[in-house]
């Protein structure tokens, strides 16, 4: 055990950790933080793409400047500059067995239902407070799986795919894995538009998510301890143990834990977690998206591509044209699902899905990352299933003993998001601050 007794630890150098950590220093508690991987960042991900001098983000990547305002604040606070994702200028879909290329491949009674859907929804959305945990409110009338509630509109087959295409590449699962609820607590920060999912990412990270992470680390002076995966956290008196899967043992006056939902169970915790707490980890979340990546030609340029379900990529976007890569093709960005069996880091395979959309394209370079498979994410940004929320948001997010809790997963505002991220890791600070005051 080290004779060292730190104000803080802080579980996990992703966004809401380092948020914490940096916070917390600032204000004069001295803190160590504690990440399982050999790098920050967690769920985000900033590196060269395949062989090339290019650099791609494998995972969490995009923001929105108006209303991502924690997350914006930080990109104000460090001068953090920001790029966008260029405008669609050709477009094609695979919609119930149809290929178009038109930028709205429905029909006009397709037009209408989507009206309809869209005014019914907003109605719906007019009940949530996205200041409060979902669970006190009364809405568990709307935590239900988002196949059911999609379905009970009659829609067409084209629409029903087209909606389903956005939704996956938001979630990265199948719409029954996922509650409409989740969906629905993002809109009323999205400007009440119910079809900003819809939308086709814009603002990034010029230099990478790991551009703002790095300076939040730097401006903490914060210490860290690189691989080194927590084994338990044990509360005892007037402190927090910490034990890595090394052996070590860390001590400090409380803890952030700002773990992956998914992964919060396979560390012991003494005394336990709360029974509603240990059942929401035991439920968890259920993103588990195919990024992937692709150096692609023959594509007209700047295209959009959008799939039905049984298309092996549900949403394709030219991220960089070919005059930025310098590479020989356009750098396309894709979303799948884990129930597909594309394998996104096969040439072959991802060539022949593109082909599906357009004849003449070639893949000259994948890349990706499992997330599902790597052990300190288990999964990829956070999508809730059915009856998660309306049960357990509270208590995901509760304060137990000397830890607080942080994170994407137990955000009550842009759940699954950076800004969800980064909204945590300062409550988090708050919170802990206010514990070491009591002494």
């Amino acid at each position: 055990m080290t004779d060292e007794t730190y104000d803080a630890l802080v579980i996990g150098a992703g966004f809401a950790g380092l948020t914490a950590a940096r916070d917390l220093a600032t204000s004069g508690k001295r803190v160590l933080v504690v990440e399982a991987r050999d790098r920050i960042g967690g769920r985000t991900w900033y590196r060269r793409f395949a062989d090339t001098e290019l650099s791609i983000e494998m995972g969490g990547n995009w923001i929105d400047p108006a209303g991502n305002a924690a997350l914006m604040a930080e990109v104000d606070r460090y001068g953090v500059e920001l790029s966008t994702s260029p405008q669609a200028e050709n477009h094609v879909s695979l919609l119930d067995g149809v290929l178009s290329h038109a930028a709205c491949p429905i029909s006009r009674d397709d037009e209408l239902d989507l009206r309809r859907f869209v005014e019914e929804t907003r109605t719906q959305v007019e009940r949530i407070d996205p200041t409060l945990p979902l669970d006190t409110q009364d809405v568990a009338d709307l935590d239900v799986p988002l196949d059911a509630y999609i379905d009970g509109f009659g829609l067409s087959v084209t629409l029903t795919e087209l909606m389903g295409a956005w939704i996956r590449q938001e979630t990265g699962c199948h719409l029954s894995q996922i509650s409409a609820l989740h969906l629905m607590s993002w809109i009323p920060l999205l400007d009440n538009d119910v079809l900003a999912i819809g939308h086709t990412p814009t603002h990034r990270f010029a230099s990478g998510t790991i551009d703002l992470l790095q300076r939040m680390l730097d401006d903490s002076g914060a210490e860290i301890r690189l691989s080194a995966p927590v084994a338990s956290v044990t509360q005892t008196g007037e402190h927090v143990e910490v034990r890595t899967k090394e052996g070590e043992v860390l001590r400090g006056r409380a803890a952030v834990v700002a773990v992956p939902l998914n992964c919060l169970g396979d560390i012991e915790f003494e005394p336990a977690l709360s029974p509603e707490k240990t059942a929401a980890a035991a439920i968890g979340q259920s993103g588990a998206a195919k990024k992937l990546w692709a150096l692609v030609t023959g594509l007209p340029p700047k295209i959009l591509g959008i799939g039905e379900h049984d298309a092996p990529i549900d949403v394709f976007f030219t991220d960089y044209p070919v005059e930025e890569t310098g590479l020989g093709g356009d750098l396309v960005v894709g979303f799948s699902t884990q129930e597909r069996p594309l394998d996104i880091l096969d040439r072959v395979e991802v060539e022949a899905a593109f082909r599906l959309y357009v004849p003449e394209a070639g893949v000259l370079k994948v890349d990706g990352y499992d997330w599902l498979a790597d052990p300190y994410s288990k999964g990829t940004w956070c999508a809730a299933p059915a009856g998660l929320l309306s049960t357990y948001a509270s208590a995901l997010e509760r304060t137990e003993g000397r830890l607080v809790f942080a994170g994407s997963d137990v955000a009550h505002a842009f759940r699954g998001w950076i800004e969800g991220a980064v909204a945590t890791g300062g409550v988090a600070a708050t919170r802990l601050s206010a514990i070491l005051d009591e002494g």
